[in-house]
């Protein structure tokens, strides 16, 4: 297994995981790659964020996403993960492969934290251990209202 940053160019390599992804939560709509890969092409252009990867077989089996920025009522710089996937099968060494180069990223680039985010119906109990492992602590509790 090999994990490497993506570039602005192998973004839509990414599309199977994220429609599989999307297709197992509930709380997400529509996965649109268009939208995806201008954002993120975007976000990496300007240094602002990362997209790693983890290859078997030059299969990409996972990808972990997050964007830098300073800290808008104090000092610092945070990172926010936008999306930690690892597909079924996958899970568990490649999972913390991933997050090991993300963490390592953040800390070259100066962070002074990560926060990291999980999904109500996607393994809630097994996250919250494996955060609490990597010496994270529960910060907040995300709401979110469907606006017609």
């Amino acid at each position: 297994m090999e994990i490497k940053p993506l570039c602005r160019f192998s973004l839509r390599k990414l599309a199977p995981g994220a429609q599989e992804f999307y297709a197992s939560s509930k709380f997400l709509k529509k996965f649109d790659l268009e939208r995806f890969v201008s954002f993120w092409k975007n976000v990496i252009e300007a240094g602002q964020g990362i997209i790693f990867a983890a290859f078997e077989d030059g299969e990409i089996i996972g990808a972990i996403a997050g964007m830098i920025y300073p800290e808008p009522y104090s000092e610092g710089l945070s990172v926010q993960e936008f999306f930690w996937f690892v597909r079924p099968g996958h899970r568990g060494f490649a999972g913390l492969r991933l997050y090991d180069a993300f963490e390592t990223w953040s800390r070259e680039k100066g962070a002074s934290n990560i926060r990291m985010v999980h999904l109500l119906d996607s393994m809630p109990e097994k996250l919250q251990r494996a955060y609490l492992r990597l010496g994270f602590v529960a910060v907040e509790t995300l709401y979110s209202k469907e606006l017609a």
